[in-house]
């Protein structure tokens, strides 16, 4: 029998759970912040896909997924409410979600991008995420709460979603 888009939930939400687990081992590790947020990109996307399917579509074989997740989000109480007390979660993950690169390579000229090294086209110089990429030098900062923000509320989400989509 084929599958139906209920069938996607579970696996995508125990793998967005795995890798988160692996996003926090990593908070705070001035050599892995690229690949820190990179688990994070993940783990959004993952997330997303995951409502999706609970709410009977088939998730998107897309990297664009996570900004979809906010929709839905407004949708339910609940939701809002995450949404509400995260404000600038929001705008990281959707910068996240741009910088992966299959997102990222479409652009003209391609963005920065999370994984993979780019050419700036300013200085004709190649750049890589670890020291160049704006969204790690974030999560480095330690006067910017981005990092434990995301992963609050990437916990709060997986813990919330059977919940919110139910």
């Amino acid at each position: 029998m084929p599958t139906v888009p209920r069938d996607w939930a579970e696996p995508f939400l125990k793998q967005a759970r795995a890798d988160l687990h692996a996003a926090r081992t990593l908070l705070g590790s001035d050599e892995c912040a690229s690949t820190f947020c990179m688990l994070l990109q993940m783990v959004y996307e993952k997330l997303a896909k995951a409502a999706y399917a609970r709410a009977g579509t088939f998730p998107p074989r897309s990297h664009k997924a996570a900004s979809h997740l906010f929709v839905l989000l407004q949708r339910h109480p609940a939701g809002k409410q995450l949404l509400t007390a995260s404000p600038n979660v929001q705008q990281f993950i959707a910068e996240l979600e741009n910088a992966h690169p299959a997102v990222a390579d479409r652009q003209t000229p391609p963005w920065p991008q999370l994984e993979y090294p780019w050419e700036d086209a300013e200085t004709e110089s190649v750049m890589y995420p670890e020291a160049n990429l704006y969204l790690v030098r974030r999560v480095l900062n330690p006067k910017d709460r981005i990092a434990v923000d995301l992963l609050k509320f990437a916990t709060a989400l997986e813990q919330q979603l059977e919940a919110i989509v139910p």
